[in-house]
C-alpha cells in the first residue's frame, strides 16, 4: 500500500514495465558481444531501464499544513 509502483504502461515486447527485452532479443546478441565489457554493459543497461520512471505514475502524495496563530 506504501510503496506500490503505479504503473501506467509496459513495454510491447516484454509484457513488463523495467524491462524492455533488448538484452535477450536476438537482434542485439552481436551488438552486446562487441562491447568492451559484454557483463559491464548488459549490468548498466539493466540499471538504466529498471530505473527509467516513464512507465511509472506519481507516487501518492498526503500533504498535511498546520497553521499557528499568537
Amino acid at each position: 500500500m506504501l510503496n506500490a509502483g503505479n504503473i501506467i504502461s509496459v513495454y510491447s515486447f516484454t509484457g513488463n514495465a523495467n524491462d524492455d527485452g533488448f538484452l535477450s532479443s536476438a537482434d542485439a546478441q552481436p551488438f552486446i558481444v562487441n562491447q568492451i565489457d559484454e557483463q559491464s554493459y548488459r549490468d548498466l543497461y539493466t540499471t538504466k531501464s529498471s530505473y527509467d520512471g516513464s512507465n511509472y505514475a506519481l507516487p501518492r502524495r498526503i500533504r498535511l499544513v498546520i497553521e499557528l496563530n499568537f
